[in-house]
């Protein structure tokens, strides 16, 4: 089968099992395994923990075995994760798929893209992704509905086991259809990979270091890594116990609050996407001001929100708002970096927003355990603050150049 068509279905069939899955993931944290709102945060420290920590051994092989094989061994680590989770309803059970689904994960990270990009030969490469993403989308609706009536009509450990068990079929199904003709292996250097990461983390922190706006974008990640974790994991425990959604209704009640948070961030994100093009950087610096100040606003508003449709219209916007944060902040970092080393620095910023997740999580957690869920939603809110100042601060030397050619003028002064 054409590499780029089972791209295309492997893209819309993952996104659509994910979808089934996390459309009941919080009700089946909160109501079937009775999880407390430290142990639903630590989950996600558990996963994103495991995600740092595999990274860099599993990206081994993909370069050095086969991108093929790092897919699949990926797609079945994702099933047994979901099917141990959807199999024991409580916190050890579900902790410990979440290992292991972060294991999976780095399997699949990088390996997927490459992959296709040695198979097309980087020919026409955007156009490629851009339509992945586009059947992405259109599986995670799906996705939505589908989660709606199995777990309607069944149960929602229901959907989460059959999903489980789905990404072992697709797993499967890539074995004989994934083609896997260009692939080239690299040859394995002196150097371990541990130590080429810790000279490309020195590298980059000195790079970073010497540069006030760069300085103020590391401090942006950091603060979204330490605010995004606690939101994602106690957002829908404060439908669920504050605003009291919990019921035979709430699967429908989750599958449109999700549903109606996809569709807005699809339409908003496509919408800003069309409109920016080779701006410089202040522009960016604005919008970003601006959707973070309403973001931190927003988040707030949810954290104190009694009534439902508060608590809706406050949630819509604050996941609308953080959509539009990732494409925003990409792009402005893409300016400010030279092609040399741009892999590199990109991969340091990915770790700082990684390790503010690991750090912020049980933080935010402790708060939600000892206080109330909505005093820890507050907190995230307020760990949003500082992203206002950092923008600041890198908006102040922000320029129409990169920095690469700002540190060369400087240091022909």
């Amino acid at each position: 089968m054409e590499a780029k068509k089972v791209y295309y279905r492997l893209t819309g069939i993952r996104a659509f099992l994910f979808q089934v899955i996390f459309t009941v993931n919080a009700i089946y944290f909160v109501v079937e395994a009775g999880l407390n709102p430290l142990q639903l945060v630590l989950i996600g420290t558990i996963m994103e923990l495991s995600i740092v920590l595999f990274e860099v051994p599993t990206g081994v092989i993909a370069d050095h075995v086969s991108r093929k094989k790092s897919v699949i061994i990926g797609t079945i680590l994702l099933g047994l994760a979901h099917l141990l989770e959807g199999a024991v309803p409580a916190f050890w059970g579900i902790a410990s798929a979440y290992a292991v689904w972060g294991l999976g994960y780095t399997f699949l990270s990088g390996a997927e893209e490459a992959w296709i990009a040695d198979e097309v030969e980087g020919k026409g490469l955007d156009k490629v992704f851009l339509k992945g993403s586009q059947i992405a989308s259109i599986g995670k609706i799906a996705g939505i509905i589908a989660s709606m009536i199995i777990s309607m009509l069944f149960s929602v450990q229901a959907a989460i086991l059959i999903a489980g068990g789905s990404f072992i079929i697709l797993a499967v199904w890539l074995w004989f259809r994934m083609p896997e003709e260009r692939f080239e292996k690299l040859e394995r250097e002196e150097s371990s990979q541990l130590r080429q990461l810790a000279g490309a983390i020195h590298k980059g922190y000195r790079t970073v270091k010497g540069h006030p706006v760069l300085a103020g974008m590391a401090g942006i990640a950091l603060m979204w890594g330490l605010a995004s974790e606690g939101f994602d994991r106690l957002w829908a425990a404060h439908f669920l116990e504050d605003i009291q959604l919990a019921g035979s209704s709430a699967v429908l009640w989750f599958g449109l609050i999700n549903g109606i948070a996809l569709l807005l961030n699809i339409g908003v994100v496509e919408w800003i996407s069309r409109r920016l093009n080779g701006e410089g950087e202040q522009t960016y610096v604005r919008l970003l001001l601006l959707v973070n100040g309403a973001l931190a606003a927003s988040t707030l508003i949810f954290a104190l929100s009694g009534e439902l449709w508060l608590a809706l219209a406050s949630y819509w916007a604050s996941f609308t708002l953080r959509g539009l944060n990732s494409p925003l902040y990409s792009i402005w970092l893409n300016q400010m970096l030279e092609p040399k080393g741009r892999a590199t620095m990109l991969s340091l910023f990915g770790q700082l927003d990684a390790i503010g997740q690991i750090a912020g999580g049980p933080f935010v957690g402790w708060i939600a355990f000892s206080i109330s869920i909505q005093a820890g939603l507050f907190a995230t809110g307020l760990l949003t603050v500082p992203v206002l100042i950092f923008l600041c601060i890198a908006g102040r030397y922000a320029s129409s150049r990169g920095v690469s050619k700002s540190s060369g003028q400087e240091g022909a002064g």
